[in-house]
């Protein structure tokens, strides 16, 4: 099942990069929740998350011809767009968010809702990622957390968890090399 939403998530790509509007708007319903709630996470503002959004998706849609499947699983590679774009609006602003990992309110999940489907596809995928980074030590699951949701770089990671520069990228490149590694042998 999950080789099957890959393969059909990479044609829907192919099919925007060929100019398929019915294709582009396959991909908008599918990833535009957990997008904007990215943005949410890395912003901390819904007028600028719905920014990012926007942002990510018109990338995608111009930039759907040079995706490359043997690099990145279709929602991974949308979800790195929306990350560099969350990067850049931040560095546009001049601040970095302090991270709090707690839920979002009740008008933030409403707006969110994905269909019954998409929940528990999400939810399994999730559950397998959680997994993986329980296994983390806390310190390399916070620089790992913090560089994916935070956008942070490695050097400001390293001052917030007080240590040096170097372990932090190793716990970062480790940290994500075990990730693709364990999500990858299905």
């Amino acid at each position: 099942m999950q080789d099957e939403r890959v393969a059909e998530e990479a044609w829907l790509i192919a099919r925007t990069g060929a100019g398929d509007r019915e294709a582009f708007r396959e991909l908008y319903r599918r990833y535009g929740a957990p997008i904007y709630s990215l943005g949410l996470r890395m912003l901390g503002d819904r007028r600028d998350a719905e920014e990012l959004l926007q942002d990510t998706f018109l990338k995608i849609w111009n930039h759907a011809r040079s995706y490359d499947a043997s690099l990145a699983r279709p929602f991974t590679w949308a979800v790195m767009i929306a990350r560099r774009a969350g990067i850049d609006a931040l560095r546009r602003k001049g601040r970095y968010p302090e991270l709090s990992f707690k839920d979002l309110g009740a008008t933030d999940r409403e707006e969110m809702a994905p269909s019954p489907v998409e929940a528990t596809m999400r939810d399994d995928e999730s559950a397998r990622v959680r997994a993986a980074m329980a296994a983390f030590p806390p310190d390399q699951r916070a620089a790992v957390e913090l560089a994916i949701f935070g956008g942070l770089s490695h050097g400001a990671i390293a001052q917030r968890l007080r240590q040096p520069l170097g372990t932090v990228k190793s716990w970062i490149r480790r940290g994500l090399d075990d990730l693709k590694t364990s999500l990858s042998g299905e």
